[in-house]
């Protein structure tokens, strides 16, 4: 409708709302004769009777695209004052002008009609509560969004065909730098490049990006990150180690469509990058830039991650840990074919099969012990890795010597940025006008920062070739030489931790079959690298088999049990050397236990009970209380005070006393102890107090007498 009748005065008593959008900022600079025109429609709106200050010009959307309304102020704004029906008419250039969106355009339509507001753009004025008109904007909105369909849809194969050829421009890694003429090379600092393949050599060993994290942080090492004046180093982090490992452009893959932006359900409903598997990655275009590693390379570490990520569902191993169960993540249940899970109680670990009980509430359908399956494999391990002991040795050598190397190479790139950073920063302060003191304060300060900093690490460096840089001494070659012909012995050594184990045994081991042949009897079928597979018997002991103890040992308790308690018969038998039935230090508990079990009976208790007088001769203060007529407290304050020698075997325990002739003697007043000086004229002639004398009689200074004076008892002290 292009007339001028559908104004109605109740339309010109509403306000005129003039709406101007460009998609983008570019367009404001480069297309600003069609940004004119928008503004020229006030113009426009006043030749169709509106009085000048009823019209409205919103221009907060001017850089904003009009697929959508989230962020378009403006939009929202004309929406909310149409919804008001503050509006009598909406001048646009175009209806796109308003939204591409369709469901925006339709909205804006089902206002208008049921507020009256008109709208017109250049080709006339529409009427929304007139079908015809209604009909002809809602073709309008249509053909506009189809339009951006089909603009995105050409730019985006523009896109496409260019990613196919690996020429799209993307944002690059640390460690690359684009040229000039838009070809990719390696960052020419050589640190970067130092850096970034000690990464992806320590993965290599160590398989476990915790553990190249804990190598950095041990030799204090950054790592380069992307930032906007080039390249900055920080402390490394778990997830930039793994961003590093996982980013298929170090092995010098352009990949286009890693990430899938999916719906988030809200209001206003948002987007989100969901990263994609490999294999439904787009585009995949090999040997686009230089290379960090070989795409093999690549292709293992992403693997061996994911097998790091132990899940119960996709039967993935986990990373190696420092947990006593030897393997770890390796054992599959014969008969279900599942992954045994590690359980640790106070009977020990054990490898046990909870697929049935979790997934169908059935039981379990075996659990085997730990300690008889990983000694059986262990077994097997160094069997197969004897013919290789020399190669291990020369492999040893070259190790040791490579890592000496690499640090070397870092410490020389560490100081070399160093003594840069002192002359950038010398030649900045020689640079500036001496007289402007504002500015060279404070690159005398960045001068003075950057020399503490060089200082600094000369002296780590100096200490460094003291101790890590060292080249091996012959006799040090001959020990590592002794070491690797001896597998068994380097596998034991302390240095040797449990997730170096469980790496070694990795190396050769895919995968152990555990299946069930009888009671506490399995056969083991080991799947060794190269698809060789080995089967034999493993039997686990009965129930107590390691409580029994040879005769001399027994015999050994029950003479021990006359005359010490179980505490001090545990620190006997570990002084002496001996060890439980199954190699471990005597312990409290253990000592109580291999009694019960062969019917021992102590004759030095921890707690009275029947006995008051013990094996040893030590007596319970209680029975010395109950002997002297006083009371209980009385005799602790005694202990206390170090008049009783006191046996106890862990505070606030039943406390026993040495109760001789001579200690009652000395206590009761029969002892002629009264011809040592008293308490009060000892305190008076040291000059001190009676804590402090006290304290000396603890140190065995003086042995106190208990003497009567009048009707009342003191204490004499006799000097030793």
């Amino acid at each position: 409708m292009s007339r001028a009748a559908a104004i109605l005065p109740s339309h010109l008593a509403r306000t005129a709302l003039v709406y101007i959008r460009q998609s983008t900022p570019k367009q404001l600079l480069l297309h600003q004769e069609s940004t004119r025109r928008q503004y020229q429609l006030a113009e426009h709106a006043a030749k169709l009777g509106w009085a000048q200050p009823r019209i409205q010009i919103i221009d907060d959307d001017l850089g904003q695209s009009g697929a959508s309304s989230l962020h378009r102020m403006g939009f929202q704004h004309l929406v909310s004052a149409i919804g008001l029906g503050e509006v009598g008419l909406v001048l646009v250039t175009e209806v796109s002008r308003l939204s591409r969106l369709n469901s925006d355009w339709h909205r804006v339509l089902e206002l208008c009609a049921v507020f009256e507001t008109l709208i017109a753009d250049d080709e006339g004025i529409y009427d929304p509560r007139d079908p015809n008109d209604r009909l002809l904007l809602g073709l309008k909105g249509t053909l506009f969004a189809a339009e951006l369909h089909i603009l995105h849809a050409r730019m985006r194969q523009g896109l496409l065909n260019k990613a196919r050829r690996g020429a799209l421009h993307v944002r690059l890694p640390v460690g690359y730098r684009r040229q000039l003429d838009g070809t990719v090379a390696l960052d020419p600092d050589e640190q970067v490049q130092w850096t970034l393949r000690l990464v992806f050599t320590q993965f290599a060993a160590t398989h476990n990006a915790r553990a190249v994290q804990r190598h950095f942080l041990a030799e204090r090492l950054l790592l380069p990150r992307a930032h906007a004046d080039g390249v900055e180093w920080v402390t490394p982090s778990y997830q930039m180690l793994t961003q590093i490992l996982t980013n298929p452009a170090y092995a010098g893959m352009f990949v286009y469509g890693r990430r899938k932006q999916l719906p988030q359900p809200g209001d206003p409903t948002q987007r989100w990058a969901h990263r994609l598997p490999e294999e439904e990655w787009e585009i995949v275009v090999s040997g686009i830039y230089p290379a960090y590693l070989t795409e093999a390379d690549y292709t293992r570490n992403r693997a061996q991650l994911r097998a790091n990520m132990y899940n119960f569902v996709q039967r993935r191993p986990g990373a190696p840990r420092e947990g006593t169960a030897l393997l770890q993540g390796l054992v599959i249940c014969g008969t279900c074919g599942h992954r045994l899970q590690v359980h640790y109680s106070q009977k020990g670990p054990r490898y046990v099969c909870r697929n049935g009980s979790m997934r169908q509430a059935a039981p379990t359908c075996q659990s085997f012990g730990q300690a008889y399956l990983d000694r059986a494999v262990q077994a097997q391990f160094f069997d197969a890795i004897h013919p290789a002991h020399v190669a291990t040795l020369l492999a040893a050598m070259a190790t040791l010597e490579e890592e000496r190397h690499t640090r070397e190479q870092g410490w020389q790139l560490r100081r070399e940025r160093a003594r840069y950073a002192v002359h950038l920063a010398q030649r900045q302060y020689d640079a500036v006008d001496p007289d402007n003191r504002l500015v060279a304060r404070e690159l005398e300060k960045r001068w003075n920062a950057a020399l503490e900093e060089q200082t600094k690490l000369e002296r780590e460096y100096a200490q460094a070739q003291q101790t890590e840089l060292t080249p091996l001494t012959l006799e040090e070659q001959a020990a590592i030489q002794a070491l690797s012909v001896n597998i068994p012995q380097l596998w034991e050594a302390p240095t040797t931790t449990m997730a170096d184990r469980k790496r070694l045994i990795r190396t050769v081991i895919q995968a152990i079959t555990l299946t069930p042949r009888a009671r506490r009897q399995a056969q083991v079928t080991i799947l060794w690298s190269g698809d060789v597979t080995t089967t034999q018997a493993v039997t686990c002991p009965p129930v107590g088999w390691h409580c029994t103890a040879a005769a001399t040992l027994v015999n050994r308790l029950r003479e021990c049990a006359q005359t010490m308690p179980d505490h001090q018969i545990a620190e006997r038998l570990n002084q002496e050397g001996v060890t439980t039935p199954t190699g471990k230090p005597w312990t409290t508990a253990r000592v109580v236990s291999l009694r019960k079990q062969h019917a021992i009976l102590t004759q030095c208790p921890t707690e009275p009970g029947t006995v008051a007088i013990r094996g040893d001769g030590l007596v319970a203060t209680k029975e010395v209380a109950r002997q002297l007529g006083i009371s209980h407290s009385l005799v602790n304050l005694w202990v206390a005070h170090g008049v009783l020698n006191c046996e106890q075997r862990a505070p606030g325990s039943n406390q026993w006393v040495t109760w001789t002739l001579a200690e009652q003697e000395r206590v009761t007043g029969v002892s002629q102890g009264g011809s040592w000086p008293s308490l009060r004229e000892v305190m008076r002639q040291q000059g001190c107090s009676a804590a402090a004398i006290w304290e000396r009689v603890r140190a065995k200074q003086y042995l106190p007498h208990r003497c009567r004076a009048g009707r009342q008892w003191e204490w004499h002290l006799q000097p030793l």
